[in-house]
């Protein structure tokens, strides 16, 4: 992806705009997220901005810092029930099965973070009925 495309991304802008958000939420100033998610303040910066193409590593740490999952940084995924939701998960599912066990942690997390949100998305759903 060239330095023009990632400048224009729109799920990069998203995310950024994101981190933001929640950053502040907190109270943290950039070089106080920078800090415990152990990156340079210029990579938070370039982040917020929607300027970096940020790794699932960077993202894991900014998540862990901000204390919420990785899922977060994409509201615009909705998960519903459907089918086509639930095979995609059972997909998920297998291909964790399959993986040999050191390219597995990686993978684990970002299913957490999956099955997290959609059990936040069924018991906010639940408390509103």
């Amino acid at each position: 992806m060239s330095k023009q495309n990632i400048q224009n991304s729109t799920l990069l802008i998203s995310i950024g705009e994101t981190v933001r958000m929640l950053r502040k939420q907190k109270g943290y100033s950039q070089e106080k997220l920078a800090e415990m998610a152990d990156l340079h303040t210029t990579t938070i910066s370039e982040i917020e901005c929607g300027k970096s193409n940020l790794t699932i590593i960077s993202l894991e740490r900014i998540a862990h810092a901000l204390d919420c999952t990785i899922i977060a940084f994409f509201p615009s995924i909705q998960a519903e029930e459907d089918s086509d939701f639930n095979e995609q998960i059972k997909r998920l599912v297998l291909n964790h099965r399959r993986m040999k066990e050191r390219d597995r942690p990686i993978h684990q997390n970002v299913i957490k973070a999956i099955a997290d949100a959609f059990d936040c998305q069924k018991e906010a759903k639940k408390n509103l009925s």
